[in-house]
């Protein structure tokens, strides 16, 4: 037993030192951080050296990184190159972590590290600062939604995950993306019109790299209605389209005709001069397209109100696909009408469906087809209108003195002026009707006979059979013999009841009426008249007459 006891004290001995020789046999692995150099703004080169691997087992080496120096086992993003170590330099390409990139700050912190079963060794810490990212041009600097517009630069991340562009405050979509250009679709949505300015700005991450200015141009797209008269004002559909008139700011192609662009109200007119069937398109910045075809609809006439007119009375043509509106280009061209053979006269432009024509005044009486001419169609009236002739065909009464009323049966526009002729003396008056027009005798025509004529627009009708114009007579005077002041009566006919076309001279001195009638004047006997034996006359509608006997003017 006892030498049992000694033989397992040996063994004890013996085993502690076996263990005590492995424990000096223990060397510790020594790591490197050599250098470490930037490459882009999410990305650095890093080189380590594994000076020593050691006498235990490699489990993992590396590098750990933060983006501040705490750098331990817990801290720090770890970037592992496995197990498989030898002694010598080792490097990485390292691209930072999302959560550490793009931060405030910019500097990177790193150290190598090895671990074997006893633990972690680290080598020194370094640092690099990662350059920020730059914004540049971008081309082009105006566009519209859809097109594609490149962004220069410096630094940026070559991958789209990493980097926004915003146009205002819509998010672009991303072509392509690399370190140094940026190809961003201009987006819809954004809420300004056709020619401002708007901001572009690049972000990397958190990190601006810049903004420029950018110009928005319209992205017309669509357009309503496709059919109408010419005049139809078509509505634009699109991104970004002006809000107001702009003239040679784009370009509107109306088939083979292009046009400033006399915008407003959200539209464009169709103008006059275009053919029945086109294709309309827009050009802006110099790039034309194609929005699709428009049909210009015929123009129906429905009615003509009257159907019988004089020449100079206007004609009423009623109708649908009339123009909504008159020539807004100002061609000159409109709506235009003619009657029968006649050449096209433009008509005025009247409330919708509507256009007024007046008949010229030297048409000849007699049945015409109306023709209307509206853009590229020429279309005729359902029935035709009757031109009336102008007449006068009688008067009454068949004499009379000056200032009297002759009455006039015929054809005549009521309400217009007309000229008539008694001789070759000429009065006028408005038509009281249709019928009849009524004129005062003028004063001037010469006692006796004479012919009636009325003047037309087109023409003169002598109206058949004689008038008798009949001059004053005067008869008597009482009294004989007076003082000035008497007050004295002239008896007689055919005197004219107007003060200012009557007067009564006593010698050559003229006076005027106290009152008349068309058989009595009344006068007053004046005082500056040199006493004595006178001849009384009487002038009146232009006619003078004179008394056989002499009047007495006796002294006071």
């Amino acid at each position: 037993m006892k030498r049992l006891k000694i033989q397992y004290i040996a063994f004890v001995i013996l085993l502690g030192l076996f263990f005590s020789c492995k424990k000096d046999d223990f060397t510790p692995p020594a790591v490197q951080t050599l250098s470490v150099t930037a490459s882009s703004p999410t990305s650095f080169n890093v080189v380590g050296s594994v000076s020593k691997v050691g006498s235990e087992k490699v489990e993992d080496y590396g590098f750990v990184y933060n983006n501040t120096q705490e750098i331990d086992e817990n801290k720090g993003v770890k970037v592992s190159l496995g197990k498989d170590v030898k002694e010598g330099e080792f490097q990485k390409q390292i691209r930072v972590d999302s959560a550490l990139a793009y931060s405030y700050n910019n500097t990177i912190w790193v150290r190598s590290y090895l671990r074997d079963s006893r633990g972690t060794v680290f080598g020194a810490m370094l640092n690099v600062s990662l350059p920020r990212p730059s914004m540049g041009n971008i081309a082009p600097n105006m566009a519209m939604s859809g097109e594609v517009v490149k962004i220069t630069g410096t630094f940026f991340d070559a991958t789209a995950n990493n980097t926004t562009v915003m146009f205002e405050n819509i998010k672009a979509k991303l072509v392509s993306v690399g370190e140094t250009e940026i190809s961003a679709e201009v987006p819809a949505g954004i809420q300004r019109p056709h020619g401002q300015e708007i901001n572009v700005s690049v972000r990397i991450g958190s990190t601006p790299a810049g903004s420029g200015y950018f110009r928005i141009l319209a992205n017309f797209k669509d357009f309503m209605p496709k059919s109408g008269p010419v005049g139809t004002k078509v509505i634009f559909t699109g991104d970004n389209l002006p809000d107001s008139y702009y003239g040679s700011e784009f370009k509107v192609n109306f088939g083979d005709q292009t046009r400033d662009a006399y915008y407003y109200n959200g539209g464009i007119d169709i103008p006059f001069t275009v053919k029945e069937n086109f294709d309309l398109s827009i050009t802006v910045a110099g790039k034309n397209k194609m929005l699709g075809a428009f049909k210009v609809t015929p123009p129906v006439i429905t009615a003509i109100e009257p159907s019988s007119l004089f020449p100079g009375q206007t004609l009423q043509i009623k109708g649908t696909n009339f123009p909504p509106s008159e020539d807004y280009y100002g061609d000159a061209i409109g709506a235009k009408v003619r009657l029968g053979s006649a050449t096209y006269q433009n008509v005025s432009y009247y409330p919708l469906g509507q256009f007024n024509y007046t008949v010229p005044e030297n048409t000849a009486p007699g049945e015409y087809t109306i023709k209307l001419n509206v853009g590229p169609h020429e279309v005729s009236a359902p029935q035709k209108v009757n031109v009336l002739a102008f007449t006068a065909t009688s008067f009454s009464p068949k004499s009379g003195s000056p200032l009297q009323q002759l009455n006039i049966s015929g054809s005549f526009i009521a309400g217009n002026w007309y000229n008539v002729y008694v001789g070759s003396v000429v009065t006028s008056a408005t038509a009281a009707s249709s019928t009849s027009l009524q004129v005062p005798i003028p004063y001037g025509v010469n006692i006796g006979k004479t012919k009636i004529s009325v003047e037309f627009p087109n023409k003169r009708v002598t109206i058949p059979g004689d008038f008798e114009v009949i001059g004053p007579s005067f008869s008597s005077f009482s009294p004989a013999s007076a003082v000035p002041g008497t007050i004295l009566t002239i008896k007689g006919a055919g005197f004219i009841s107007d003060y200012n076309g009557t007067v009564v001279k006593f010698g050559s001195i003229v006076v005027y009426p106290n009152s008349i009638s068309d058989n009595t004047i009344v006068v007053t006997v004046p005082s500056n008249v040199t006493p004595g034996a006178m001849k009384l006359t009487v002038v009146t509608g232009g006619q003078t007459v004179m008394h056989k006997d002499n009047f007495t003017l006796l002294d006071k």
